[in-house]
């Protein structure tokens, strides 16, 4: 049996790269910190390259810059969402509330014109045509105080 032998040309490595808060100054691309494989030495290159080969030695201070600047906005915007949920949370106990006071403002109401009902019913005031009109427009009031159900009317009315 024979056995065959391929030799194989060596994959490149990939480079490790960490994208900087900053872009390149010559195409707009993000600017990314680099290791130069043969000397280990850190420097600051394009993103695009090879079709950019925008260099300059690595400033540690930029780094540093570049990491608070990223973490600061990283906090702010945990805050904004932070902020917009418990505006959120705010406006929703505002319209419970105020869905509420608009109930027992209607059942205040509603007691009232049943008290109207009840003192300005015909029974009350025969020989009197006036009862039985203001009679109907307080029933009508009544009517329109009721909370309505949503969806079809109800039958026979």
């Amino acid at each position: 049996m024979a056995t065959l032998t391929i030799d194989l040309p060596e994959a490149p490595q990939t480079q490790t790269a960490y994208r900087l808060a900053a872009d390149c100054p010559r195409c707009g691309a993000p600017l990314v910190l680099r290791q130069n494989r043969h000397t280990s030495e850190l420097f600051t290159g394009c993103s695009a390259y090879p079709a950019c080969a925008f260099t300059e030695p690595h400033d540690p201070r930029v780094q540093t810059l570049s990491t608070g600047v990223v973490q600061a906005v990283h906090a702010l915007a945990t805050q904004v969402v932070q902020v917009q949920t418990q505006a959120q949370q705010q406006l929703a106990q505002a319209q419970a509330a105020a869905q509420q006071q608009a109930a027992a403002e209607r059942a205040t109401l509603e007691r009232t014109v049943r008290q109207l009902i009840a003192l300005a019913h015909p029974d009350r005031w025969p020989e009197t045509p006036l009862a039985h009109e203001l009679t109907v427009a307080l029933v009508a009031l009544r009517e329109t105080l009721r909370p309505r159900a949503k969806g079809p009317p109800p039958a026979g009315r």
